[in-house]
């Protein structure tokens, strides 16, 4: 089945790693890879066309000014929405998630047929899971809150790591999103109240690591409990 894999990027031209880019479009050569250029300031553009210029299963797409991680994931889902792929996913710019992940999520899909299955950062046993401690436990305090609003039943909502069937990108993000962090959430809510089955998997990861640079600052969180309240008067309790 054809599969693509959206990666948002912002001023990541410090934090590309054009040999791993280059490895890992060159060894999986059946899913196109659409790296997406939020309007960066440096010269994330230049490197993001140097690995497209090598490569036919590398297509690269500018958004100015500058629209957010929500905004250009949802321009490009939209975008192939009318496409011959089956499955269409995002992955962090930065490799957290580790692209060997996505695959073996994009083979667990293709084989048991979800609308949508995503990754999930639970630190098991003998499993790589490197977490700042207080980013974690402020997460935990903030999902909890959503699954007591929402009853999403999810336990990582924020991984970045979603892979989506075609049918339900236009239930999930043909709306604009309410809020600029939480989008994620807000495809859930309109996957759950929106579908007459309900066929998702979450899946918790082998390996993830947080990476320094994230584009997340202090601001930022101060806003979530806005955000929540956004949420709430948008799409009301569960």
């Amino acid at each position: 089945m054809k599969a693509a894999c959206l990666i948002p990027c912002y001023n990541e031209s410090q934090r590309l790693d054009v040999d791993l880019y280059r490895q890992m479009v060159s060894t999986h050569t059946h899913i196109d890879f659409y790296l997406l250029n939020d309007g960066s300031t440096d010269d994330t553009m230049g490197v993001l066309n140097r690995v497209s210029d090598a490569f036919s299963n590398v297509f690269v797409k500018d958004f100015t000014p500058n629209q957010g991680k929500a905004g250009v994931v949802r321009s490009g889902m939209l975008d192939l929405a009318d496409s011959d792929y089956a499955y269409i996913g995002f992955l962090d710019a930065d490799f957290a998630t580790p692209f060997e992940e996505f695959k073996r999520l994009l083979e667990i899909v293709e084989t048991e047929d979800y609308d949508i299955i995503f990754g999930s950062r639970v630190k098991l046993k003998g499993w790589q899971i490197e977490r700042n401690p207080i980013r974690h436990w402020f997460s935990r305090i903030v999902l909890t809150i959503i699954d007591t609003l929402f009853k999403l039943e999810i336990y990582d909502t924020q991984c970045g790591c979603k892979i989506f069937k075609r049918e339900v990108i236009q239930r999930c993000f043909s709306q604009p999103f309410v809020t600029k962090w939480l989008f994620d959430i807000e495809v859930f809510i309109r996957y759950l109240r929106n579908s007459p089955t309900i066929h998702i998997k979450e899946i918790p990861l082998r390996r993830w690591k947080e990476i320094k640079g994230s584009k997340l600052k202090i601001g930022d969180f101060l806003q979530v409990p806005l955000n929540i309240v956004q949420l709430y008067r948008h799409y009301g309790r569960a």
